[in-house]
């Protein structure tokens, strides 16, 4: 049997819109297995048919284009991803299914079309890249393909996710962005973006927060995410980062310790330490 681990991601990173991804050590995993047709285990029954499950068109994705008729497989899940939550949990079953065809397919692709596979999927990058390289990575588009690029990240960051209950679908994340924006909104995300790394890398949180002050989409989600404002100036005031992680509902914090969570408790929400994450791993068993 394949095996297949893929973790969390908390995507666009405030000012980092469509863009900029960071790997989570919360992890789904996944298990593929020769079948003499499509079988699932371990998903909500919702998910249990071929049409209406995220791994198979992932899955058969990767055989469509090499004009190849897919393997059937029993497809297993396990997985501590909260689902709409905007950790990337969508990403994981994308990222387990393209990985696992190819597997059976003979390993045609390596990790970096793979990775192109997936974003094309997705219709973005900024989710499915950390998931498929860990770390901090910040993704463009040329020449038709998605391509990654690798930044530090210091240890001496700590990372925290406020998770409410409830979802927010990223259909509903898109319909409350604007349609046009003015120049000033975009040359301040464009101002802070290309700081960031260097902010990751030395482990400033001054400046982090400093240039978590996202235009784009920051100000137009929060309101769908009770207690947003409250929740940010409170970390702000405290001396911690804040921004939506990926369309929310959950929120990232990033200090150098974790005693804020103790100012947190009240909003009723869960509150989980985290740590940068690794890229999608295989095994057979």
């Amino acid at each position: 049997m394949l095996r297949i681990k893929v973790g969390a991601t908390s995507a666009n990173l405030c000012v980092g819109f469509d863009v900029l991804g960071l790997a989570l050590d919360l992890y789904n995993e996944f298990g593929f297995e020769p079948s003499d047709e499509f079988k699932f285990k371990g998903f909500k029954k919702e998910y249990l048919t071929i049409k209406n499950n995220m791994v198979y068109d992932a899955y058969t994705h990767v055989f469509k284009l090499l004009n190849k008729k897919p393997i059937p497989v029993l497809i297993s899940f396990s997985g501590n991803i909260p689902v709409s939550r905007g950790l990337g949990s969508s990403s994981s079953l994308i990222v387990a299914g393209v990985f696992a065809a190819n597997y059976f397919l003979g390993n045609p692709f390596d990790k970096d079309k793979l990775f192109d596979i997936c974003a094309n999927i997705e219709g973005h990058p900024d989710n499915v890249a950390p998931a498929v390289y860990g770390g901090l990575v910040a993704s463009y588009k040329a020449n038709g393909s998605f391509k990654p690029n690798f930044y530090n990240v210091s240890d001496k960051l700590k990372f925290m996710a406020i998770i409410p209950p409830f979802k927010i679908s990223t259909h509903d994340a898109r319909e409350v962005l604007p349609k046009e924006l003015p120049y000033k909104d975009i040359v301040n995300n464009l101002s802070r973006i290309v700081n960031l790394p260097r902010a990751f890398n030395d482990g400033n949180i001054e400046l982090l927060k400093e240039l978590f002050d996202d235009k784009l989409h920051e100000p137009y989600r929060g309101k769908l995410i009770k207690g947003y404002d409250d929740i940010k100036k409170i970390c702000n005031e405290n001396g911690y980062a804040f921004s939506i992680s990926g369309s929310g509902s959950t929120m990232l914090v990033i200090g150098y310790d974790y005693n804020i969570l103790d100012k947190l408790e009240g909003f009723g929400y869960e509150l989980v330490k985290l740590n940068p994450g690794q890229g999608v791993s295989l095994w057979v068993e």
